[in-house]
């Protein structure tokens, strides 16, 4: 506890985290945000999940654009750039009441999707010390997944103590606040890009990312269902404010399988605990089909959540050991482009299955989805991912958890 007391009083690291952290949570509020005011203006769930895997899909696929802005012109530009545009495209939304204008905002709104934690990540090599490293990316994880979990219940409760249109202000009230926080960082204004290689061609003909790419589509695709289907099942049996407290529970128990993975000293190889794990996935989504809102639920998503933070950690040391050398950031910001893009389209589908033909399908498409997932992964790319099938080392492990814990924008 000293260490971390000692770390925290460090200049600007306590700024760094408290700036970040509004947006942060904007992030993990506004897609139950977005889904909670399209369901009160349209009274739709199918236009509620148009709407929120738009912004999804357009965030995902010109994510590399926005890191790229970055790297090419530092921080401030960018972020005095994408951070008031976000937000007004937010306060442009809550004024919209046809399906045309909402999925037009919420499409400009994805475009807008302002580079924060593409920020946060490389300041922390300004301010603290090398040895100190470890420290800083443990806090900062941990800062990430709270807001990814509690942002949902921040929400939700917003949206059902006030009004689905209020939990929208909100959430752009903070990433303004955060916004301005950030840019107003002497760090931030002062960081200066590294130099980039360009290994965009030998990526996209690397047989092994080409594989990790296909495997990522399947699963994402899956996935989207799922995290549309949720808020979506729980507002068919009339108890929407159990939606941000299921999510919470997929959430926080993939963090604690993270966690519990990440700490391993376990000589198994990053493929054969992606292999497992990946089949542990498979295995926990099966009863999810039979499950209602509540503790059925609940629990089933716990499970299912404990194999994902199990997956997710050898995942990325797959994607560590089998990329093109010089491409770390490119192939992980790329990998999440395009599964991300693919949950976009999950997201939208999903609600569509719920309201038009049952909640138990759209369960039942997300368990056929990861293992289809799986199937690929022990039949298909396992043989074509040797390279992976031997211990990393330390170093490869840490960026591994690294690009792990910098997944999202």
């Amino acid at each position: 506890m000293g260490k971390y007391l000692s770390f925290l009083r460090t200049p600007g690291v306590a700024r760094l985290i408290l700036s970040a952290f509004p947006g942060r949570l904007a992030y993990g509020m506004v897609n139950l945000s977005i889904f909670f005011f399209v369901q009160h203006t349209s009274s739709s769930i199918t236009v509620a999940g148009l709407a929120t895997g738009t912004s999804t899909v357009t965030s995902s696929l010109t994510a590399g654009f926005r890191g790229s802005t970055i790297d090419r012109f530092g921080q401030t530009k960018p972020l005095s750039f994408f951070i008031p545009a976000w937000v007004l495209c937010v306060f442009i939304l809550h004024q919209q009441h046809t399906v045309t204008g909402i999925v037009a905002c919420c499409f400009f709104l994805g475009l807008c999707s302002p580079p924060i934690n593409l920020s946060t990540r490389p300041l922390w090599r300004v301010i603290v010390k090398a040895e100190d490293l470890r420290t800083a990316y443990a806090i900062d994880t941990t800062i990430l997944n709270t807001t990814a979990v509690i942002g949902p219940v921040v929400a939700t409760r917003i949206a059902f103590t006030w009004s689905g249109p209020t939990a929208l202000l909100v959430t752009a009230t903070l990433m303004a606040f955060g916004g301005a926080l950030m840019i107003s960082m002497p760090h931030s204004r002062q960081w200066k890009p590294e130099p980039r290689e360009k290994a965009m061609y030998s990526l996209f003909t690397h047989r092994p990312f080409q594989i990790l790419l296909i495997e990522g589509m399947i699963f994402g695709l899956a996935w989207g269902v799922l995290d549309i289907a949720i808020p979506a099942i729980s507002t068919l049996h009339h108890q929407p404010q159990l939606a941000a407290p299921l999510l919470a529970c997929l959430a926080g128990s993939s963090i604690f399988g993270g966690i519990i993975i990440g700490g391993r000293t376990s000589s198994i190889t990053p493929l054969q605990g992606f292999k497992v794990s990946s089949a542990c996935v498979a295995l926990a989504s099966l009863p999810m089909a039979f499950t209602l809102p509540g503790w059925s639920m609940a629990i089933s998503l716990i499970l299912v959540g404990l194999a994902i933070g199990f997956a997710q950690v050898y995942h990325w040391e797959v994607l560590e050991a089998v990329r093109p050398s010089g491409t770390a950031t490119t192939a992980q910001a790329w990998l999440w482009t395009l599964e991300g893009s693919m949950m976009a389209v999950g997201t939208a589908s999903g609600g569509y299955i719920v309201e038009h033909i049952s909640a138990a399908v759209a369960l039942g498409t997300v368990t056929i989805g990861i293992l289809c997932s799986t199937a690929f992964i022990w039949f298909y790319a396992s043989p074509r991912l040797q390279d992976a099938n031997k211990p990393i080392s330390p170093e490869q492990k840490i960026d591994a958890l690294i690009d792990l814990e910098n997944s999202t924008e």
